[in-house]
């Protein structure tokens, strides 16, 4: 074969390549429309549906499932990467999932010192995950650090302050480095994960405050 005629064969090539990629890229965004998101159905399974109201009004609601994601317990919380690409899960068995919101592959599975979870968050840059739960404290993983010997990936920061469990968790917008927490003890928390300190406490010894759980 000649010079010229490997030349053609890799043109040829490179264009299949690209135009492959263009239908991939099309193909996930139309999957990471708007008009969908996830839903537990309260034991074992979630799953990424989408919804379609018709070209009319009144039209029957049509649901229809991307794909579902099973072999896990009670799916307490889950949140998304800003890029709609990646989710994270906690749940009853005690474990952080990451998946791949695209393929339901799990890319990560966190196996928590709590196992009694209620919330998670993923990071605005969607390189760390929260959660919180009832041991009243708030872990941050950060996603790309090795394993420990037993295969575990270790804690990187822990927020501690509230005297109830932790209900919820969510960053600060485009910052990874705050953080902010709804508590049993009717209180939240922006906390500086840098530092591990409160910045700021909303109720608590407040007359304005909660009077029951942040949820």
């Amino acid at each position: 074969m000649s010079v010229a005629e490997l030349k053609e064969r890799h043109m040829a090539a490179t264009e299949t390549l690209n135009s492959l990629r263009k239908r991939l890229k099309e193909k996930r965004l139309q999957l990471l429309d708007t008009d969908g998101g996830l839903v537990t159905d309260g034991f074992s399974s979630l799953r990424l549906v989408g919804w379609n109201k018709g070209d009319y009004p009144g039209w029957r609601l049509q649901v229809f499932t991307y794909f579902e994601m099973v072999g896990i317990e009670t799916v307490y919380s889950l949140d998304w990467t800003p890029e709609k690409n990646r989710i994270v899960s906690a749940s009853q068995d005690g474990r952080l999932i990451v998946w791949n919101a695209l393929t339901s592959q799990k890319t990560h599975a966190i196996k928590l010192l709590c196992a009694w979870v209620m919330t998670c968050a993923f990071s605005p840059s969607g390189q760390s995950v929260a959660c919180g739960g009832l041991d009243s404290v708030c872990s941050i993983f950060n996603l790309s650090s090795p394993l420990d010997k037993d295969s575990n990936m270790p804690v990187s920061r822990m927020v501690s302050g509230h005297k109830g469990y932790v209900s919820c968790c969510q960053y600060v917008p485009d910052d990874d480095t705050r953080l902010i927490t709804g508590s049993g003890d009717q209180t939240c928390v922006l906390w500086d994960i840098t530092t591990g300190l409160r910045t700021s406490v909303f109720g608590g010894e407040f007359q304005s405050g909660h009077t029951s759980d942040v949820l």
